[in-house]
């Protein structure tokens, strides 16, 4: 399949840092800044940016940042921070996730940049979520890589 190149700007985001197995971390990551948004009211896209390669670094030590975009001027407290996604180049592709397996989606892409006029650049790979797949069964995601140029 290609690799759709896009440009993104760039993106404030409040998250929470979570260490640890993917499905051991994530979603009570997920849980905690819910919790805070919504007293909050705040609205915005849902992300999980990957730190690490599971391949290599021990599930123990993966860190993953559990985030949701917020406006200029948000104050955040606890463990939730603030960050800035970079604009810039970024390979994108949409999938649906079923049965909780993100990883063969993750990896079919990895193999299509790699067969590509793009490589990895610096920063975090993510996810950008569009439904509870907690409550729909499945999950709509797109994945996203930031790029540069072979």
């Amino acid at each position: 399949m290609a690799v759709k190149i896009i440009q993104r700007a760039a993106q404030q985001v409040a998250y929470i840092r979570v260490i640890g197995p993917y499905p051991d971390v994530i979603g009570p990551g997920f849980e905690r800044l819910m919790a805070w948004s919504d007293a909050k009211q705040l609205q915005g896209e849902w992300l999980a940016l990957y730190w690490d390669n599971p391949d290599i670094t021990p599930p123990a030590e993966l860190k993953t940042d559990v985030a949701i975009s917020v406006p200029q001027g948000t104050e955040v407290n606890g463990d939730v921070q603030l960050q800035v996604v970079p604009a810039g180049e970024y390979a994108v592709r949409d999938c649906r996730i079923e049965n909780d397996d993100f990883e063969t989606p993750w990896r079919a892409f990895f193999t299509d940049l790699a067969q590509s006029d793009y490589q990895f650049g610096t920063g975090a790979c993510f996810e950008r979520y569009f439904n509870n797949g907690k409550e729909d069964g499945y999950w709509d995601i797109e994945m996203v890589i930031q790029v540069i140029r072979k």
